[in-house]
């Protein structure tokens, strides 16, 4: 089947009425060709069979983009024929640290005192804008700034490999998250297309995130904000816009103004709770439900509904707390305990202008 429609590409002239350009091509060649970044050209596949324009599912994909969207066939078959399965994007969604990596272990390399220094430094650079989303948004600003130091250390790592391709592979080639992830690559093409990007120019992370936010391309169309007011939402090159697209994110999803994000806990009968522990995305009981459950808050606390989180803090300790809905607003940033306590830890030591 593939083999027939590698035959039907190339007798429709797949290279002659879209400007495919496979290596060897010359740089008039390559130069005709709209909407569909060169770079692409630099770890393009020696064949069109080996390209995901020769993957039938991709095929389909494109002519629903076409119908459903309104784009160009030929210039979506160009740039599906200049990529190929990136692996490496596989074996990193397979070997997430937030999943296989203990807290004790995980927290370091973001609990770490170049990190809150870096914090520091950002929110003293950022204060206005920071303050502005405090007050527009009612988020706590040294949450915002950990949440951008953990993601990509204040904008430093943002991601070096081209987004699209990241978003192909594993819209076509990692089932298990197959439908998001061919979501996500409809968000970037359409965000690349109002923005005015090349497709492919887009420097991300593995996973497709983008900018010092790493903003996935849904949430870039749908909550990032023009904070600094310049006409353009930029979250690789504007901080302001990034504070205040996260402080929107947040609010988006939950943020409570002036509530804590947990209390620390202690678990008397463990064996009691254990179908309990780290179990959902929200609170899940009030204090007299973990009470009768011989869960006791260890620190002040105010009473409202709460879930209960359990992270190894050393080889041979687990330690407990208390989360409320903020914790699990951050957790809707990244779905793991192990990333939101850190932002948490990190957010709570640039506040106390700790420089470890």
């Amino acid at each position: 089947m593939m083999k027939q429609i590698l035959g039907i590409l190339l007798a429709l002239g797949l290279t002659a009425c879209s400007g495919v350009s496979h290596k060897g091509q010359t740089q008039s060649e390559q130069e005709g060709i709209t909407g569909v970044s060169d770079g692409l050209l630099e770890d393009m596949p020696d064949s069109l069979e080996d390209s995901y324009a020769a993957n039938p599912e991709v095929q389909a994909y494109i002519k629903r983009m076409v119908t459903e969207h309104g784009f160009d066939k030929a210039m979506l078959e160009t740039a599906f024929s200049r990529i190929e399965q990136r692996p490496k994007v596989i074996e990193k969604s397979d070997n997430q640290p937030e999943q296989i990596t203990p807290f004790y272990e995980y927290r370091k390399r973001f609990v770490s005192s170049d990190r809150i220094k870096g914090g520091l430094a950002f929110a003293k650079e950022q204060a206005v804008w920071l303050e502005k989303a405090q007050q527009e948004f009612g988020v706590d600003p040294s949450v915002i700034v950990a949440l951008i130091g953990v993601e990509t250390y204040y904008g430093r790592i943002t991601g070096s490999r081209d987004v699209f391709t990241s978003l192909t592979t594993l819209a076509f080639d990692y089932p298990r998250r197959q439908d998001y992830f061919q979501s996500e690559l409809t968000s970037y093409l359409l965000l690349a297309r109002d923005k005015g990007w090349p497709i492919g120019a887009t420097k991300g992370s593995y996973s497709g995130a983008m900018g010092m936010t790493q903003f996935m391309p849904s949430n870039y169309r749908k909550l990032a904000v023009d904070y600094d007011g310049n006409g353009d939402i930029d979250l690789w090159g504007s901080p302001a816009d990034a504070i205040g697209s996260i402080a929107n994110y947040l609010t988006h999803h939950g943020w409570q103004v002036n509530k804590p994000a947990f209390t620390t806990a202690q678990v008397i009968e463990p064996e009691l709770v254990e179908g309990l522990v780290n179990k959902g995305r929200a609170p899940t009981g009030s204090f007299a439900y973990w009470a009768e459950l011989n869960v006791l808050p260890s620190a002040p606390f105010i009473d409202e509904k709460v879930g209960l989180l359990a992270l190894r803090t050393a080889a041979e300790e687990v330690s407990y707390w208390l989360a409320y809905e903020n914790f699990f607003t951050v957790m809707d940033y990244n779905p793991s305990r192990r990333y939101a306590m850190s932002v948490f830890q990190l957010a709570e030591s640039i506040k106390n202008n700790d420089e470890g």
